[in-house]
């Protein structure tokens, strides 16, 4: 487990006019998280002037209102309630659930929200590398033994990161590959932990395309229940 307190300081905004930083939410019970659901950052902004920080904490433990919040940010910026990427990902951590009595923690390789991924890039280099070091806090501190990440962009930043920490090797690691070639091959690679446990990769083509079925992603989900 992370003390609320870890959490916090870990959610701080970088600097005035910035957004929160996002670690994580989770559907279910934070001390059961044994799997990573990882995108590249988040999509929705949430500011100091929005909410306060100890509210804005609350809300990330507390999944069923951070995703009503969520919504209604949404509305009130003239999008839809849900986006295109939070119905697939809905809709994958149910068949999770189906599939595993493990929690499942939301998180992503840069969890400084921007509306756009675009925007990440525009930001200065550190909260960038912050954002990197945010979430390499919350690997070692969970070591889930199963990360599936969502799309080209997350795998590529997951490998840069785990490759300069020293977790996996040069051998293992090429981009070169698609996504969909990497969608093939579950288990993706297997890393060791500092303390010797292992956890074990998976990538799949970003969740905006799942869908509300996920039909496109049967195959990928059946490897991954044998996985599991």
């Amino acid at each position: 487990m992370i003390a609320r307190d870890e959490i916090k300081r870990l959610c701080n905004a970088p600097g005035d006019g910035k957004a929160y930083f996002r670690p994580f939410i989770c559907k279910g019970d934070l001390s059961k998280a044994d799997i990573f659901l990882v995108g590249t950052n988040p999509a929705t902004p949430i500011y100091p002037h929005d909410i306060n920080l100890d509210e804005y904490v609350d809300l990330l433990f507390d999944y069923d209102r951070f995703i009503e919040y969520y919504k209604k940010s949404r509305i009130l910026k003239g999008k839809s309630e849900i986006s295109r990427t939070r119905v697939g990902m809905n809709s994958f951590i149910n068949w999770l659930a189906c599939k595993s009595s493990s929690s499942v923690i939301e998180t992503d390789a840069i969890p400084y929200p921007t509306e756009k991924l675009k925007m990440l890039w525009k930001e200065p280099d550190s909260i960038v590398e912050a954002g990197k070091e945010v979430f390499y806090k919350l690997l070692l501190t969970f070591k889930p033994r199963l990360l599936i990440l969502h799309g080209k962009e997350t795998t590529e930043q997951i490998f840069e990161l785990l490759l300069s920490k020293g977790l996996i090797q040069s051998s293992l690691v090429s981009c070169e590959q698609t996504i969909e070639e990497m969608e093939s091959k579950v288990p993706l690679m297997s890393f060791k932990y500092p303390n010797e446990t292992t956890g074990v990769i998976t990538a799949c083509r970003h969740f905006m395309y799942y869908g509300s079925t996920g039909n496109s992603y049967s195959e990928f989900r059946n490897n991954i229940g044998k996985l599991l």
